[in-house]
C-alpha cells in the first residue's frame, strides 16, 4: 500500500511536471436574450509554474507584431488569466480604451462532484457543479489528466476540465486538443504585456470605475486632441470632430449596455 502511495505521488508530480497547450472553443452570448452564440478559440498553457488562459489569435498578432506590423484590434469579451499552480487568486489582465490594466483577484470554487461519467475526446469524465460568479456551472473533469486546471478561473476538481458551461447556455467552454509541449511557451508579449504595451497596476474597483467611466465619457481622450489630426470609423460612420463624436454617444452607450453580460455577475458593474 505504500509503495503505490509513493508511486501515486510521482505520478502526480511527473503529469504537473509536463507543460501542456490546451485548446478550447468558447462559445458565448454578448446579449444573453439572444438564442445565437459566437464562438472564439481559446488556449490554456499549464507549465510547472503556471497556468495562463488567453486568445489564440494573440499567438499570430504577436508573430505580426514582432515581424513590424501595426494593429489595432479589440476582443468582445475579456478573458487574460494567469495565476500560480495550485492558486485560486487570479491576475486579469485587460483593456480599457488604448491602456493595459492588470488586478488580482481570489476566486475559490467549491466544487460538488457527481457520480455521472461519459466520454469525451475518447477520455473518461466525470460531472462536477458550483455556483460561482452569481451562476450556476457544470463541468467534466479527467481524472486520466490529473491536472487541476482548466479553462478562464475555472479549476480545483482533480482532473483536467474539458468542459464548463453555465446553466443557462451563456457560456461554453470546450476542450478541442490536448498536447504536451517540450517546453513553456513565452507569453510575454500576449499576457504579461499586451503585443508590448506593459499593464498597469489596480484594483477590482478601479478596474469597474474605468468601465463606469468609459460608458459615462467615451472617447474622452479625443476632446483634446487638435481637429484634423484624428479620425475614427464608428458604426460605419467617419468621425473627426468632437461633434461627431457627440452624436453617436447614446448609440455607443447603447451597445455598451445591449452587449453587457459578464461572466461573473457578483462582479458587474450598473451601467445607467
Amino acid at each position: 500500500m505504500y509503495k503505490y502511495f509513493l508511486f501515486f505521488l510521482f505520478f502526480i508530480q511527473y503529469s504537473y511536471s509536463q507543460d501542456y497547450r490546451v485548446m478550447y472553443d468558447f462559445s458565448y452570448k454578448l446579449d444573453s436574450l439572444n438564442p445565437n452564440s459566437d464562438h472564439i478559440e481559446m488556449v490554456l498553457d499549464i507549465d510547472k509554474d503556471d497556468s495562463k488562459f488567453y486568445y489564440k489569435k494573440l499567438i499570430i498578432l504577436d508573430s505580426l507584431v514582432r515581424s513590424g506590423a501595426i494593429l489595432s484590434y479589440g476582443f468582445p469579451i475579456q478573458q487574460v488569466i494567469k495565476r500560480k499552480i495550485g492558486s485560486f487568486e487570479n491576475e486579469n489582465f485587460v483593456n480599457v480604451g488604448d491602456k493595459y490594466y492588470n488586478y488580482i483577484s481570489s476566486d475559490e470554487i467549491n466544487w460538488k462532484i457527481r457520480s455521472d461519467v461519459k466520454l469525451l475526446n475518447n477520455y473518461k469524465v466525470q460531472k462536477a457543479e458550483a455556483i460561482w460568479g452569481g451562476r450556476k456551472w457544470i463541468a467534466w473533469f479527467s481524472l486520466e489528466i490529473p491536472v487541476s486546471e482548466g479553462p478562464y478561473k475555472f479549476r480545483g476538481l482533480p482532473g483536467l476540465i474539458f468542459e464548463v458551461k453555465d446553466s443557462n447556455n451563456n457560456f461554453n467552454y470546450t476542450l478541442v486538443s490536448l498536447n504536451k509541449m517540450l517546453s513553456a511557451f513565452d507569453t510575454s508579449n500576449v499576457v504579461e504585456s499586451n503585443l508590448g504595451l506593459n499593464p498597469i497596476l489596480i484594483t477590482l474597483k478601479q478596474y469597474q470605475k474605468l468601465l463606469i467611466d468609459n460608458y459615462n465619457n467615451p472617447f474622452s481622450e479625443y476632446y483634446t486632441m487638435k481637429a484634423g489630426t484624428w479620425g475614427l470609423t464608428i458604426f460605419d460612420k467617419e468621425i473627426n470632430s468632437v461633434e461627431g463624436l457627440k452624436s453617436i454617444k447614446k448609440d455607443y452607450q447603447l451597445k455598451i449596455i445591449n452587449n453587457y453580460n459578464p461572466i461573473e455577475l457578483d462582479k458587474a458593474v450598473k451601467y445607467k
